[in-house]
Parts: C-alpha cells; sequence; structure tokens
C-alpha cells in the first residue's frame, strides 16, 4: 500500500454534498451517503491530443488505416444481430452472448480517433450504427441482441454470472461517452442512459432484486456515465454490483469457482485481486471507480489491496497478469511462469486500472506500471501491421502464429491504444502531468482556459524529452514531468538554462511551478542505459536469470537473430551496446551483446517479438552469477542487478538489416 496510508486515509472531498442514505436490495446492514466528488484530476480528452511524429505517431497512423479498416471484416455477426432484434430477417448465423461487446469496442476506438483525425465518412457509418442499435433497443430500454434473438429473459438470475449482459451494455456506455466527447452527438449516449435506466430499475426499482453480470465491466462504465451526465443513480447502481458480490446473492450457473467471478468474499474483506485476470482487473477499475466518487475509505483502501496484490506480486515483467489457463486466472503469489498464459485483454485492463489509480493517488508508480504494460505487453498483442494480434503474450514461447481471435482481444487492444493521449496528460485545477513522454500537441484544460504544449521526443529510443508552450495563462501553473523508475540520473533545462541539482519529489515527479509564458521550453533529459533486472526470490522460473531493459522497453532474445537459439547464455560482461535499426520492425533499437561463450547475440523489444514467422523466443535468460540478493523485496517484483556487472550502453548508428 502506499506509504501515506499506512498511518491512516486523508480523503479530499469537493462538491455537492446529498444528504440522503440509502441501503441496497438485499442488504439490509450495509448503507452509504452520496457526496458528489469533484474530480482532482482529468485525463485530456482525445480530441485535445493530436500526436505527431515520434514513436507513437506512425503507429497511431497505422490503426487509423489498417486497424480500422481490418476491424470492419469481424463485425459481420454483431450487424447481423442486430438487424434481426430490429426486426429485419437478414441471413447468415448470428452472435453469441459477448459479442456485441466487440463492437461497441470498436466504436469506442473510432470515438478516440475521430477526436484527434475527424473522418466524416468513418462518422457517417458510425451514426447508421447507431440508428440500428436504437430499433434494436426495447421500449423499456434494454438492449442486447443476442438475448433478444434468443428469445431469454433479461437479467435471467439464473444465467447472470454465465451471461455478459452488463459486459456488453458496460462497453455500450463507454462507446456512447467517447462518442458524444469526440464528436457532439447524443444519439448514442441517450440509447446508453436508457439502458442503464433499466438495469436500475431492474435491480434497484421498487420491484428490484439483488444480483450482477458475471463479467465485471459494467461497474466501472457506470461510475464513468455517473460523471458525464452527473446522474448518481448510475453510481449507486456500480455500487449496488460491488457490493454485492460475495455475499451468495448471484445463483451459480456452474462449478466455476466463485472468486472466478471476484464473488468469493464480499469486496471489504478481499485481501487479492483473484479470479480470472479480465473480469479482475475490470472490476479493480470500477472499485477504484468509485472510489475516486464516494465518501468511503473502504474503497480507496480495496483498490489499493488490488493494486499491491497484482503489481507487487502477481504481475510479470512485461506487465502481463493472469499466468493460469484454467480459468485465465491469476495465480497465487509469485506464480509467474515465463510460460504463462497472460491473456491480452488483461493487460488492456491493468492499464486502465492504473490510470484511476493514479487519478485516486496521485503518484508516479502508478503511471510507471501503465508504462510497463503499455510498451511491452499491450504493443505485443498486436502485430507491427495492426491486423493480428496475440491472444497470449508469454515470455517464453515457440513457433506460435499469430491470428484475429475475436472473441474480446483485437478490439480491446486497439480502444487502448487509441487511449494513450489520454494516459500521457493528466489535468488538474492549476496543475499538469506529463505522465508518459509522447510527441505532440496538448491542448490542456485549466480554470480559467487552457495551456498549450509541444512535446519532441524519439522516446522510448531516446530520454530526449522537448517542451514548448505554445500559449499559457496568468498565474502560476505547476509542470509536473514524471521520473520514470527506471531513471537514475537526469538533466533538466528552461528556456537553456541548467538547473544544478533535480530530484523526483515524493511522488515521482519533477514539479516545475512558474508563470509559464509562450516561447517557454523545457527540456527534460533521462539517462537511458541497458539494465539487467532480476526477480523476486520466489518467482521461480527466474532463479539464475536475468531480463534486458532499456528505458520502459523490455526485451527478449528471437531464435531468428541468434542462429536459430533464444535461450541465450550471458557471459559476465556481455558488453552490451544499442543499435539503431531503423528498418528492422518498423525502425527499433536492438540491444546487441555477448554470450558467455564470447559469441554475437541480439535482442529486440518484446512488443515486436512474433513479426517475422513463427520462431522461438526467451526474455527470461541464464546469466552465470546472476543472483536476487538478499536486499528487502517488499512492494518489488525486480531491481537491477548488482551494480559490479551492470554496463551502460553506447548508441551506434548502424545500417538496418533484416
Amino acid at each position: 500500500m502506499f506509504k501515506q496510508l499506512a498511518v491512516g486515509l486523508i480523503l479530499v472531498v469537493g462538491g455537492l454534498a446529498c444528504s440522503r442514505a440509502e441501503t441496497l436490495p438485499g442488504l439490509p446492514s450495509v448503507s452509504f451517503n452520496w457526496v458528489r466528488k469533484a474530480g482532482q484530476y482529468s485525463p485530456l480528452a482525445a480530441k485535445n491530443v493530436r500526436l505527431e511524429g515520434g514513436f507513437w505517431g506512425p503507429k497511431m497512423q497505422i490503426y487509423r488505416e489498417r486497424t480500422i479498416p481490418h476491424s470492419w471484416n469481424y463485425m459481420d455477426y454483431e450487424l447481423r444481430s442486430l438487424r434481426k432484434a430490429a426486426g429485419e430477417h437478414p441471413d447468415g448465423p448470428l452472435n453469441n452472448t459477448w459479442g456485441e461487446a466487440n463492437l461497441y469496442k470498436l466504436l469506442e476506438t473510432v470515438a478516440l480517433s475521430l477526436g484527434g483525425h475527424p473522418d466524416a465518412e468513418l462518422e457517417r457509418k458510425v451514426d447508421g450504427i447507431v440508428e440500428l442499435i436504437g430499433r434494436a433497443q426495447r421500449p423499456n430500454g434494454y438492449v442486447h441482441a443476442f438475448i433478444t434473438n434468443e428469445g431469454k429473459p433479461e437479467w435471467d438470475p439464473a444465467f447472470l454470472d454465465g451471461s455478459h449482459d452488463g459486459y456488453v451494455l458496460g462497453h455500450l456506455i463507454e462507446a456512447a461517452i467517447a462518442y458524444e466527447a469526440n464528436t457532439g452527438k447524443r444519439a448514442l449516449l441517450d440509447i446508453a442512459m436508457r439502458a442503464a435506466d433499466e438495469a436500475w430499475e431492474h435491480f434497484l426499482g421498487p420491484a428490484g432484486k439483488p444480483g450482477f453480470c458475471g463479467h465485471a465491466e459494467l461497474e466501472l462504465a457506470l461510475v464513468e456515465l455517473a460523471r458525464v451526465t452527473g446522474r448518481p443513480r448510475y453510481r449507486d447502481l456500480a455500487l449496488a454490483f460491488v457490493e454485492w458480490r460475495g455475499r451468495g446473492l448471484v445463483t451459480p450457473f456452474s462449478a466455476t469457482p466463485r472468486a472466478y467471478f471476484q464473488d468469493a468474499l464480499p469486496v471489504r474483506q478481499q485481501r487479492n485481486l483473484d479470479g480470472h485476470a479480465v473480469r479482475a482487473t475490470f472490476f479493480a477499475s470500477g472499485v477504484a471507480g468509485l472510489a475516486l466518487a464516494l465518501d468511503d475509505g473502504d474503497f480507496r483502501l480495496a483498490a489499493n489491496r488490488f493494486w499491491e496484490s497484482t503489481t507487487w506480486r502477481r504481475m510479470a515483467i512485461t506487465g502481463s497478469t493472469g499466468p493460469r489457463a484454467e480459468h485465465e486466472a491469476f495465480g497465487e503469489d509469485y506464480e509467474l511462469p515465463n510460460n504463462g498464459y497472460y491473456e491480452s485483454c488483461a493487460s488492456c485492463g491493468l492499464l486502465d486500472f492504473a490510470q484511476r489509480m493514479f487519478l485516486l493517488e496521485g503518484r508516479g508508480e502508478t503511471v510507471d506500471v501503465l508504462e510497463r504494460g503499455l510498451y511491452n505487453a499491450v504493443l505485443h498483442g498486436i502485430s507491427l501491421d495492426g491486423t493480428n494480434s496475440y491472444y497470449q503474450n508469454p515470455l517464453s514461447d515457440g513457433n506460435r502464429e499469430r491470428y484475429n481471435s475475436w472473441v474480446c482481444c483485437p478490439p480491446n487492444l486497439s480502444r487502448t491504444l487509441f487511449k494513450v493521449g489520454g494516459y500521457a496528460c493528466v489535468a488538474g485545477a492549476q496543475e499538469i502531468f506529463l505522465n508518459l513522454y509522447v510527441a505532440g500537441k496538448f491542448e490542456v484544460p485549466l480554470t480559467g482556459g487552457s495551456m498549450g504544449l509541444q512535446v519532441e521526443t524519439q522516446y522510448p529510443w531516446d530520454g530526449r524529452v522537448s517542451i514548448h508552450v505554445t500559449h499559457s495563462l496568468p498565474g502560476r501553473i505547476a509542470l509536473n514531468l514524471r521520473w520514470p523508475d527506471w531513471c537514475e540520473s537526469a538533466t533538466l533545462r528552461l528556456n537553456g538554462e541548467d538547473f544544478t541539482s533535480i530530484k523526483p519529489n515524493d511522488r515521482g515527479y519533477i514539479s516545475l511551478q512558474r508563470a509559464w509564458q509562450t516561447n517557454d521550453v523545457v527540456e527534460f533529459v533521462m539517462d537511458m542505459p541497458v539494465r539487467r533486472l532480476v526477480a523476486h526470490p520466489l518467482i521461480r522460473d527466474c532463479v539464475g536469470k536475468v531480463a534486458l531493459q532499456r528505458g520502459p522497453v523490455v526485451y527478449g532474445f528471437e531464435g531468428l537473430d541468434n542462429g536459430g537459439m533464444a535461450a541465450v547464455v550471458l557471459g559476465e560482461n556481455p558488453q552490451f551496446r544499442v543499435e539503431d535499426r531503423p528498418d528492422l520492425l518498423g525502425g527499433v533499437r536492438v540491444v546487441t551483446g555477448q554470450d558467455a561463450a564470447g559469441h554475437p547475440v541480439t535482442a529486440i523489444p518484446f512488443y515486436a517479438l512474433a513479426n517475422r514467422g513463427k520462431s522461438v523466443q526467451e526474455v527470461w535468460v541464464s546469466q552465470p552469477g546472476a543472483s536476487s540478493g538478499d536486499a528487502w523485496w517488499e512492494g518489488h517484483l525486480y531491481r537491477p542487478a548488482s551494480e559490479k556487472t551492470t554496463t551502460k550502453a553506447s548508441v551506434t548508428p548502424k545500417p538496418a538489416r533484416q
């Protein structure tokens, strides 16, 4: 838990308080007071960010020009099902209980893309689908084509934990919020609100009965819907879905353990984040969202317990979670096999959880996890050409081909990647946090107006970041630059003047507070050596092994670069060098060195593995003498190897080769 919570909690609550207290059906002993809390920090909307150049500009172009058009090819089942639910008679197979969510994830992807790059034709296509969704919506507001077409009851209590009613509705709500925010069009949001009102009536109305969907997602979406619309009833329902878990209120549909659904214990008694990793991270995001919104320290404590459980004891070095194939689940503490399952959607869920934990706690260490997952696990999940994906992301792999598994992952990856701008910059009243260093233009809303920033950087290949103020506001504004956990030293300049000594504050930031002027320039340069990391001694697969990381990028060895072998053995002094390969794998920097026999070896970014055909791959490789040591490990899963064998790398431009 964050250190300040060890002493006690100080909750800053603002805004308009509602004096009423309500009791949840089925829980006569649980009541809560409503406090409408003004958010202290807000991520930038997609329309306020334009990513250009650097690392992310070309990638976002690929996702706009290739990923989105490619994704429409997998929407036939969903659109056909909606047409049938709307009263039409289409030919062909229909979708399943969860498939409709993929359409809504794609609509959210498109909405976020439109925020930065308007496209009238694409917008017209979405508008037509919105009209179709409206026709498929039942008069009472319920909308789920599969349930309608199959003649199943809404929110069937005998099937609730095995259905995806709430999962589908949650993704519809998130798509609707994004589409309204980036186009100004309310039609989809109106549909989502009517559907959420029906859910509220079903569960919390006069005849309401306790229950919750077995796949968490609706909780976090309802919290956002309440924030956007100002209607607390949606947050009431999110709270109910969380509070009802672990109390035997949902009839088991199968023999699946209740932890799979986060239903083994009430939330206040859950010590770890357990069960199906995707459902669990979505659930944790909902709990963190409620902690932001409610005058209830229990939710903040629960969110922190889930955070510690995941990031201190149950997260791979790439930011992946959920190593067990059985139930696609979290394992026990330190159960992190290199050949684990690690579903892509779980990494996407962890990023959103990390974002909410930053909004809750305002600490850079939450963004360190977000960045780790983004540059490694999430990017590994999508192919470099943007048209293929990985469902699983093991750290030790062999001859696995990418394929489009449209169960859930491809549109989840794309919508997550289009959130990069919102992850990168967060604003307070008179405070800006640059959490990720990405090249582009940011229009940051503050009290009394906005401040414009243009960021130039080749991060993560280079630690040099240049921030230009394009326009500002009167008064002092704090510009907070995150000091990443991998960074050991850095330099800072303001308008060409060096700061003689810099170090991060206790939140992990360099905070520059001043009256900013147009054309002010901040230069932040982080040293970026190759680091050999060792793992916690209880992670059995990593004993005697090291992993390579440079900046936020974790590296892996692929057989294609190493004579067919990936399980290399490094020597005591591998003599690492960093080489720029602009024509390899979309443009990467590779790490070269020597193995224990003096033979050359090459490591490439983990995210770029498995993009050149079948091959074997390893992240953790042996090195004689590698040891986790006897340092105190509480709160750590990975740390640099001992200084005596740590070498800094020089960057050597080299002709590209495949």
